[in-house]
C-alpha cells in the first residue's frame, strides 16, 4: 500500500513540474535557514557543557551597592573560593581567577601578544577541566614559575605543545616554564591564551585576602546540583559579615552574592567586568523566532498550493472514492505526498546549508561545524521538521481534499472554495507580515548603526593609532614610553603622540573621590580615566573653561583634574575650577580640578555620558599616536615599527586604529543586521514563491472569465489590475498588521542604545511600497500572460 501511494505521488510531482519546482525551492530555503539558525543556536547554548560536571559547577557574581547606583557584576571577592571550599558542606571544591588582560609573551627568539591572561589558583584544573594536550593538571600551577599556555599559543611560541613542555617564556621581565598546555576545542566563555598561578604576583594577593575589593572571579563545584538552592539562600549575607568597613575602597556599600550555573555565564551580557567572550541571550530568542517565521512561510506555501490546486484533484478524489478508498486512505495518500516533498526538500536543504555554512560562519563570527557531524540533537530537529511539515503543513490539505462528495465533484466539476479562498487570503496576509516585520526590522536596525557611525562623540578618532606597550618592567616602561613618543615625533607622517590606560569606547576605571559638595567634603564614586599631557589636544576634546594639563607645571601630577560636563552637572558646580577634588584614600592630601572639557562618548553609545574624572599618568598605558590626515598609512606603520623595533626589539608592534576599535563594540548589532537582511531577503523570495504560484493558479481557473472580457473590449492592463487587485489589498492588509508589531519590537531593542533613532514614519512607507511592488511584479507575470493568450483558446478551454 505504502509503495503504491509513493508512486503515486511521485507520478503527481512529476507531472506539475511548475508547482513541484515552487515548493520544493520555497521549502527547501525555509527548511535550510532553519537549520542554519538551528546550528547557531545550538552552538551557542553548548557553552561551558563541554566541562566535566558542568551541571554542578557555578559562577560566583554580585549585586552590588555604589553610592545609589544598583550594579551587577560578573566579579566577586577573592576570599570567598577559600571559604566556600573550607567552611561550606555542599561544596566540593572552589577556585578564584583574576584577568589581566592583554600582553606579551616571548621566547629567546620572538615575541607575541596573549590576548588573555589569567593568574589562577593552583586547584583551577580540579574545578574546570580544561583538557590537557601535555602536561599534568594537578601540579600545573603549583610551582610559582610555572606557566600554562594553550595550544594555539603553544604552536606560535614553539611549533607544537610537546615542544613546548619544560621551556621558558619571558613575561613582565620574569622566567616562566611551561608545565602545560590545553585545548580549547568545546566553547567556553573562558577563553585565556596562558594561565599563571595566582601567587606568582604579590600585588594581585588582595584578590585572594581582601574583603573589601572586587575583582577575582569565583566558580564553584557542588557535590550535588541539587544543592544549589540552600548555598544560595547562606550566600545573601555573606558579604556584610565579613567586610571590615561599611565602605570599600571601590565604592561598595553593601552586595549580594549569587550563584550563576556556569552554562548561563556566556549569555549574560547584563553583568558588568566580564571575562572572556560574552554573547546575547536576546539575540538567541530573536533567531530562534526567526527560524519558526521561515520554516511557517515555507509551509503556508506548500498549504496554499495544495488547496489552490484542490479543483484539479477533485475529480482525483472523487473517482478514488467511487472506486471504493476510503476517507482514510485518502488523507493517507496526500500525507504520503507531503511527507515525499518534506523528504526531498529537506535533501536540498542540506546541500544548500553546505554550501552556504562557509559564509554564515563567517558573517557570525563562529565556527559551525558542517552538518555532516550530524549529533543527536540536530538528527532530531531534521526529523521533527520533516514530520512536521509533512504531517502538520500536510494535514490540512489531507483533510481537505479528502472530504469532496463524489456526485457533488463529478456531476458540477466544482469544489466547495468559499472557506478554503479565506484560509488561502490568510495565510497570504500572516506570509507578508511576517516578511514586512523582517525587512522593516532590518531597515530599523541598519538606520540604528548608520546613526552610531556618524554621531558625534565629541573626539576625532579618525587617523589615530593605539599601541599595546608589553610589560618590561615599572622603570624601563616609563622610559621607553617616553623615549618612543619623542622619536615618533620626528617622522614627518606624525602629528602628536600621547599614552592613555583606557581607550575610548573602553570605558573607565571605578573611582572613589572625595569632593566638595555645599561647601562640605563627601565621598562619590566616579569614573576616571589616566591619560598623558597631550591627550585632550590628541584626540581634539574641547576644553570649556579652565586649562589642559601642563608640563611646566609639576604640580598637574599631583591631585589635579580635569573633569567633563556631565562629573560639573552632577555635583552641582556652576564653576567648576579649583573646586576640591582628591581620591578616597588620600586623607591628607589637598586636590583641584583644573579644567572642564565638553562631554564625550568614553564609553559606547549603550550607555549614557557619565561623570568623568581626567587624571594625569605620562607614564603607563597605551600610546597613541595621531597620524597627518595624508599620511600613507603602509610605509607610515613601517616607518613606526623601525621605531619601535629600536625599543623594543624583542616585541611585535601591536596597534590597531582607534576608529575599528571604537567601533568593535557594536559587531554584535553588526551582524545582527547581515542576518536580518540574508533572512528577510529570504522570506520575501518564499513568500513571493507562493504568490507566484497562487496567481498562475488563479489565472487558470480564471481562464474563460479572462477570455469574455477580452472579447467584449477589456484591455491587457484591465485584465493585469483585475488580477492583480486582490493581492496587493492581501499585502496591503499584512503592512496594516506588521507596522505597529515592527515598531513595537525595534523600540524595545532600541531601548538598548542610550543614543538611538527614532523609528520615522518613511521607514513604513518605504517598506510598504516596496514590498507592494514586489507583490504587484510577481503577479503581474502570470496576469500579463493570460492577458494576452488568445481569448479564442480561452474559450474553448472547457
Amino acid at each position: 500500500m505504502l509503495k503504491n501511494y509513493f508512486t503515486i505521488t511521485w507520478r503527481n510531482l512529476a507531472r506539475n513540474k511548475g508547482y513541484t519546482f515552487i515548493n520544493l525551492v520555497g521549502l527547501a530555503i525555509g527548511i535550510a535557514s532553519c537549520i542554519l539558525i538551528f546550528l547557531y543556536l545550538q552552538h551557542e547554548l553548548s557553552y561551558d557543557k563541554g566541562f566535566s560536571n558542568a551541571d554542578r559547577i557555578f559562577r560566583v557574581t554580585s549585586d552590588v551597592r555604589k553610592g545609589d547606583q544598583d550594579v551587577k557584576v560578573a566579579v566577586a571577592v577573592g576570599p570567598i573560593a577559600k571559604l566556600l571550599r573550607e567552611e561550606y558542606p555542599e561544596v566540593e571544591n572552589a577556585t578564584v581567577l583574576v584577568n589581566m588582560g592583554k600582553n606579551a609573551i616571548s621566547t629567546e627568539e620572538e615575541a607575541f601578544y596573549a590576548d588573555n591572561i589569567i593568574y589562577a589558583d593552583s586547584n583551577l584544573f580540579s574545578v574546570l577541566d580544561f583538557p590537557f594536550v601535555a602536561g599534568n593538571p594537578v601540579t600545573a600551577l603549583k610551582n610559582t614559575n610555572s606557566i600554562v599556555l594553550t595550544q594555539e599559543m603553544a604552536h606560535k611560541l614553539f611549533g607544537s605543545a610537546e615542544a613546548a613542555m619544560g621551556k621558558t617564556v619571558k613575561y613582565i621581565s620574569h622566567t616562566l616554564m611551561v608545565t602545560g598546555v590545553i585545548s580549547q576545542q568545546s566553547p567556553s566563555h573562558l577563553k585565556p591564551d596562558a594561565i599563571l598561578p595566582l601567587h606568582w604576583d604579590e600585588q594581585t594577593q588582595y584578590y585572594v585576602t581582601d574583603w573589601n575589593g572586587m575583582g577575582g572571579y569565583n566558580y564553584v563545584k557542588l557535590r550535588k546540583k541539587e544543592q544549589a538552592s540552600a548555598l544560595q539562600d547562606k550566600l545573601s549575607d555573606l558579604y556584610q559579615q565579613k567586610a571590615t568597613s561599611g565602605e570599600s575602597l571601590a565604592g561598595i556599600t553593601s552586595a549580594q552574592y549569587n550563584l550563576q550555573h556556569i552554562t548561563d555565564a556566556y549569555l549574560d551580557n547584563v553583568r558588568e567586568y566580564p571575562v572572556g567572550e560574552v554573547g546575547n541571550i536576546t539575540y538567541v530568542y530573536i533567531f530562534a523566532v526567526i527560524a519558526v517565521f521561515m520554516l511557517l512561510v515555507a509551509c503556508f506555501n506548500y498549504v496554499n498550493l495544495a488547496t489552490a490546486r484542490s479543483t484539479k484533484r477533485a475529480r482525483e478524489v472523487s473517482i478514488r472514492k467511487v472506486m471504493g478508498a476510503s476517507r482514510s486512505q485518502v488523507i493517507q495518500q496526500f500525507l504520503s505526498e507531503s511527507l515525499l516533498m518534506a523528504f526531498v526538500a529537506t535533501l536540498l536543504a542540506l546541500m544548500l546549508v553546505e554550501l552556504t555554512l562557509p559564509l554564515f560562519n563567517h558573517v557570525t563570527g563562529k565556527q559551525v561545524s558542517t552538518i555532516f557531524h550530524l549529533n543527536l540533537e540536530l538528527a532530531l530537529a531534521i526529523l521533527a521538521i520533516i514530520l512536521f511539515i509533512g504531517i502538520v503543513a500536510g494535514s490540512y490539505p489531507a483533510l481537505f481534499l479528502s472530504h469532496f462528495s463524489p456526485a457533488k465533484v463529478l456531476k458540477s466539476n466544482q469544489t466547495p472554495s468559499s472557506s478554503i479562498a479565506i484560509l488561502r487570503k490568510g495565510l497570504v496576509i500572516l506570509q507578508f507580515t511576517i516578511s514586512l516585520v523582517l525587512i522593516i526590522a532590518t531597515t530599523v536596525v541598519y538606520n540604528q548603526m548608520e546613526h552610531v557611525r556618524n554621531t558625534n562623540l565629541g573626539f576625532n578618532q579618525s587617523q589615530v593609532v593605539a599601541i599595546n606597550i608589553p610589560s618590561v618592567g615599572w622603570v624601563k616602561q616609563k622610559e621607553k614610553l617616553a623615549a618612543i613618543k619623542e622619536e615618533l615625533l620626528t617622522l614627518p607622517q606624525v602629528n602628536q603622540t600621547t599614552n592613555a590606560q583606557q581607550l575610548p569606547g573602553e570605558g573607565a576605571a571605578a573611582g572613589e573621590f572625595i569632593v566638595e559638595e555645599n561647601k562640605h567634603l563627601v565621598k562619590r564614586n566616579i569614573n576616571a580615566i589616566s591619560v598623558g599631557y597631550e591627550y585632550l589636544d590628541l584626540m581634539e576634546i574641547q576644553l570649556l573653561s579652565g586649562r589642559n594639563f601642563s608640563k611646566e607645571i609639576r604640580t598637574d601630577a599631583n591631585f589635579k583634574y580635569i573633569i567633563n560636563e556631565a562629573a560639573a552637572k552632577a555635583l552641582g558646580w556652576t564653576d567648576a575650577i579649583d573646586k576640591q577634588l582628591k581620591p578616597a584614600w588620600a586623607d591628607t592630601a589637598k586636590g583641584s580640578v583644573i579644567g572642564v572639557v565638553k562631554d564625550f562618548n568614553y564609553k559606547s553609545l549603550h550607555s549614557k555620558i557619565e561623570p568623568l574624572v581626567i587624571k594625569l599618568d605620562p607614564n603607563f598605558g597605551k600610546l597613541l599616536v595621531r597620524l597627518n590626515a595624508n599620511a600613507p598609512l603602509a610605509s607610515t606603520l613601517d616607518d613606526m615599527n623601525n621605531v619601535w623595533k629600536k625599543h623594543f626589539p624583542s616585541y611585535p608592534m601591536d596597534y590597531q586604529f582607534l576608529d575599528e576599535s571604537f567601533h568593535q563594540q557594536y559587531q554584535a548589532e553588526e551582524k545582527m543586521l547581515t542576518i536580518f537582511t540574508f533572512f528577510a531577503i529570504l522570506t520575501i523570495i518564499i513568500a513571493c514563491l507562493g504568490l507566484f504560484g497562487l496567481a498562475s493558479y488563479m489565472a487558470e481557473q480564471r481562464t474563460k472569465e479572462i477570455g469574455i472580457r477580452r472579447v467584449l473590449g477589456g484591455t491587457v492592463s484591465d485584465i493585469v489590475v483585475l488580477l492583480s487587485g486582490n493581492f496587493a489589498v492581501l499585502v496591503l492588509i499584512a503592512f496594516a498588521l506588521a507596522a505597529p508589531i515592527a515598531w513595537y519590537i525595534m523600540n524595545l531593542w532600541l531601548q538598548d542604545f542610550a543614543y538611538r533613532i527614532e523609528i520615522s514614519w518613511w521607514t513604513f512607507f518605504v517598506t510598504g511600497i516596496t514590498a507592494l511592488m514586489i507583490a504587484i511584479l510577481t503577479v503581474s507575470f502570470q496576469a500579463v500572460k493570460a492577458a494576452v493568450a488568445d481569448p479564442v483558446k480561452a474559450l474553448r478551454s472547457e
